[in-house]
């Protein structure tokens, strides 16, 4: 089990407050702050885990996704970041009182795909690794 940090959760604002799946998994959280070093952050619940006790991998694979496209689209505004395919290693298990934390960064940036690369660790444990390919998007107007 990894430290949760002091600050948690007043320090951290929920990821995406409109997107019904992410809210429903996670909720996922990034710092008000991120300070340089942008990341996703999850404190792991029971709802998080599987059958035996574990996180569930489709848990970790959202946040992987989610981390990622968010890095993709960093500097774009206007724009959103579609996986066009996502590739993962799951290494490690966590459990629910791990505070995870996602970090991901870009490998290149071309015309209309992003090629980016992350990981989801718990403490000095990876938990996931995960490249992916990310497709270039204008977001639609709202309302």
């Amino acid at each position: 089990m990894s430290l949760v940090p002091a600050d948690f959760p007043a320090a951290y604002r929920i990821s995406d407050p409109i997107d019904p799946h992410e809210i429903a998994t996670g909720p996922f959280y990034e710092p008000l702050d991120p300070a340089g070093d942008p990341r996703v952050v999850l404190l792991v619940e029971e709802k998080h885990t599987n059958s035996s006790g574990l996180t569930h991998g489709g848990l970790l694979m959202t946040m992987a996704d989610l981390t990622l496209c968010a890095a993709a689209r960093e500097g774009l505004p206007g724009e959103r970041a579609i996986t066009v395919q996502l590739d993962a290693q799951f290494t490690d298990a966590g459990q629910a009182g791990d505070f995870l934390v996602a970090r991901a960064e870009v490998v290149r940036r071309g015309g209309r795909l992003i090629f980016v690369r992350g990981q989801i660790t718990c403490g000095a444990r990876v938990l996931l690794t995960a490249s992916a390919v990310t497709r270039r998007v204008k977001r639609q107007p709202t309302g």
